[in-house]
């Protein structure tokens, strides 16, 4: 894309790897954009726990903080729905509340699965769907990026908004039992590529859209 066009490009939340020279399982690899805008952001007890876990080990990278180009209600998990953690809830309910602060990461097969289990999204607790964010650096580029949802009700509807989950609200969360093991594993799980934190001009295939100058990401051993 021309350099002018590139802030107004919409990443997909999918990018798929080019395949390269190596052993098979080394061969190609997918990366997927999630934001996030509670306590699995930087320096939050999910972010140590977890997805930390996942950038240490190079499966994941942090592309920066962002806010949504919708309006969503986000609120504290009220102390009748158990469990009583006072995390935030995201509510699925787009146009209503404000435009939420959070972070993107780009991460790989493996860590996505993890950050599924641990938003219930197979049991029905959250679900996952992509969003429109902004990039607070740079040239403000608007990202699509996979983010989690908590159902709406009309007695959440009416709680207190958020537009940033921050270190006030954090003090008072309550995580609902100790590390779980599968999901910190799967966040340390053998990984197949490696982010670059600097700009190439080597450009990435992207689905469905001509290729575009973007942070490379390189498969590695």
């Amino acid at each position: 894309l021309p350099k002018a066009a590139q802030s107004e490009y919409h990443y997909p939340a999918r990018v798929v790897l080019p395949a390269v020279e190596g052993p098979p399982q080394l061969a190609m690899s997918t990366s997927h954009a999630i934001f996030v805008y509670g306590t699995l952001k930087r320096g939050f007890t999910n972010y140590t726990r977890y997805l930390g876990v996942a950038e240490a080990e190079g499966k994941a990278t942090c592309l920066g903080e962002a806010t949504t180009t919708s309006r969503f209600p986000m609120t504290l998990r009220p102390p009748h729905l158990l469990p009583a953690t006072n995390a935030p809830l995201l509510l699925d309910s787009e146009g209503v509340g404000e435009l939420v602060c959070g972070e993107v990461f780009v991460v790989d097969d493996s860590t996505l699965e993890a950050m599924d289990l641990l938003e219930g999204v197979k049991k029905g607790k959250y679900h996952r769907r992509n969003v429109q964010v902004r990039l607070h650096s740079g040239e403000e580029q608007v990202i699509d990026c996979g983010t989690y949802f908590f159902p709406p009700s009309e007695d959440l509807l009416t709680l207190p908004r958020l537009t940033t989950y921050g270190p006030e609200q954090h003090a008072i969360y309550s995580p609902s039992g100790p590390v779980k093991e599968e999901i910190r594993e799967l966040c340390q799980r053998s990984h197949v590529f490696k982010p670059v934190k600097d700009l190439s001009s080597e450009s990435l295939s992207v689905i469905g859209r001509p290729s575009f100058t973007s942070p490379r990401w390189l498969v590695a051993a």
